[in-house]
């Protein structure tokens, strides 16, 4: 049977076949590099699927190995990304930031003069700002009150996940690695681990948050120190996507209802950049709000503190004063 089917199939090309094997050694050379870098699995991830449509227009169409690359090739790679591809300008930015960093794991240099080129005339410098609206207390109660009045069997922990949101200003990954044991009940501080810059934190929250992170623990399945405070039904940490998807049902209930704007966009990330300019709002520093947040940059900042939202409270402030 296996030589019939030998017979019938047509078999693949020999060079074809070659180079998808050189594309998998060199991305399991890179997956293994940045691990040892300590890089995230899930940013490897994701950096490995841009780099194999890197790997496969160099191999199968320019037909080239990669220490043979010139500027030119270089150009016709980000001309396929933005023409045929339609990617984004951000797209291109982490595309041309990702080869930076490729070319220096595969100790080659023939990437140094497109980079310095692209920089000196400021190709990729500029992109476009993924922009979100901020919430305020109030659109936040409505969400809320939006997931809890839901027939959802997980509305209370879903609820607890957006209040601890708010209140940590932290980012979803960084709540929804939260064990047990990075609670300090007695003084209502949060020890945030897992974290972007890959340095630990301390964020706070309120009364009422840590009574309910208490009442979660209390009925999890698993309530050891290691153990994840946010857990499916299974007991197993939750995912990104899951309280995503909650947080998004629920705004767009409201926006049908008229309770929110329709042409504001709202997603979960929201939530801390509303807590940035209720921070700001109240008159901590930007530093200290840079610290709170876990901001590698001033500039991140700088970003919430000139946003719409503080804008219009500035503006009403200043209205008092006349």
């Amino acid at each position: 049977m296996e030589n019939i089917k030998n017979l019938i199939l047509f078999k693949p090309e020999k060079r074809k076949a070659e180079t998808n094997e050189k594309i998998e050694e060199i991305l399991e050379f890179y997956r293994v590099e940045r691990d040892f870098d300590g890089i995230k699995p899930a940013t490897i991830k994701g950096d490995t699927t841009r780099l194999r449509v890197v790997l496969d227009f160099v191999y199968n169409s320019l037909e080239k190995d990669l220490k043979d690359l010139e500027n030119a090739d270089f150009v016709k790679f980000f001309n396929y990304l933005e023409k045929e591809r339609n990617v984004s300008r951000h797209t291109l930015n982490h595309y041309f930031n990702l080869l930076k960093i490729f070319f220096r794991i595969m100790r080659l240099k023939n990437f140094k003069s497109f980079e310095e080129e692209t920089k000196e005339r400021g190709r990729y410098s500029k992109f476009e700002v993924k922009h979100y609206d901020a919430v305020n207390r109030e659109q936040l109660n409505d969400i809320l009150k939006s997931v809890l009045d839901s027939t959802s069997g997980s509305r209370i922990r879903d609820t607890i996940i957006i209040r601890t949101l708010w209140d940590t200003g932290a980012r979803v990954t960084e709540v929804l690695n939260l064990n047990v044991g990075d609670i300090d009940h007695k003084e209502g501080v949060i020890k945030l681990t897992n974290t972007k810059g890959k340095e630990e934190r301390l964020v706070i929250v309120s009364e009422e948050v840590l009574e309910l992170i208490k009442h979660l623990i209390e009925h999890n399945r698993h309530n050891d120190a290691d153990s994840p405070i946010f857990q499916s039904r299974t007991g197993d940490r939750l995912y990104n996507g899951r309280i995503s998807q909650v947080f998004r049902d629920a705004v767009n209930e409201l926006k049908n209802k008229g309770k929110l704007p329709k042409n504001r966009k709202i997603v979960i990330h929201s939530l801390r950049h509303g807590r940035a300019v209720e921070l700001l709002n109240s008159g901590l520093g930007i530093d200290i709000v840079k610290e709170y947040l876990g901001h590698k940059s001033i500039e991140t900042t700088l970003y919430y503190s000139h946003s719409k939202e503080r804008q219009k409270v500035m503006l009403k402030n200043i209205r008092k004063m006349l």
